[in-house]
Order: C-alpha cells, then sequence, then structure tokens
C-alpha cells in the first residue's frame, strides 16, 4: 500500500524524532517503503514492542492514521491488516502504519530533491 504525501504529517516532533533515530539506514527505509514491516522491522515484530512504541506517541499516531485514512482509520486499519483481531493487534496495524508511511515519505522527499 502506497500513498502520495508529506512529511508534514509528522508535525509532532516526538514521533518523527523518535523515528528518524530508529530508521537512519536508507536502504532499510527503502525496503521498509517499498515492502512494509510484515516481513520484520527490528523494534517493530512483536506485539508487545508495537504496543510500546504505540502508547508512547499514540496520540500522534492516531493523527497520522486520521489525517491519511479519515474517519474510519480504524476500519481502513482493519481492512489493510486483516488478521487484526485484538487491541494489541490494531496498535501494531497503526504503528506498522505509520512506520511505512514514514518511509516512504523519507524515499519521496529523496526522490523528489534529486529531480530539482
Amino acid at each position: 500500500m502506497f500513498f502520495t504525501f508529506s512529511l508534514m504529517l509528522f508535525y509532532t516532533h516526538e514521533l518523527t524524532d523518535a523515528l528518524k533515530e530508529r530508521f537512519d539506514d536508507i536502504d532499510e527505509i527503502s525496503d521498509v517503503a517499498r515492502y512494509g514491516c510484515s516481513g520484520g522491522v527490528s523494534g517493530f515484530i512483536y506485539h508487545t514492542e508495537c504496543a510500546e512504541f504505540f502508547d508512547a506517541h499514540e496520540d500522534s499516531i492516531e493523527d497520522v492514521c486520521y489525517d491519511m485514512l479519515g474517519d474510519d482509520w480504524i476500519v481502513s486499519l482493519v481492512k489493510t491488516f486483516p488478521h487484526t483481531m485484538s487491541i494489541l493487534e490494531l496498535k501494531t496495524a497503526a504503528v506498522w502504519f505509520t512506520v511505512e508511511a514514514y518511509c516512504q515519505a523519507i524515499m519521496q522527499d529523496i526522490e523528489e530533491s534529486q529531480v530539482a
């Protein structure tokens, strides 16, 4: 699932700083942007890891999901991640969506800067 957007959606410094700190390898960012988190991204593999990240950045993650998916963002996440059967799995879906969106935005910004 690919979306066109800007890093402007990541307007909270805490979430952006946490993602910048975690994702400092452009090859990994590219892989996450292309293939998503389901293949395994260190720090975002286990539901407990994702829940901890979600809890630390809940408002910001919900804002990103709402801004990109609209009022029914929870329904959209469940459709995108069809094995979501619990709150823990919903947190994982929201974190994966946000991480993937962040990596896609980084790659989009890099591609746009190379064209300019």
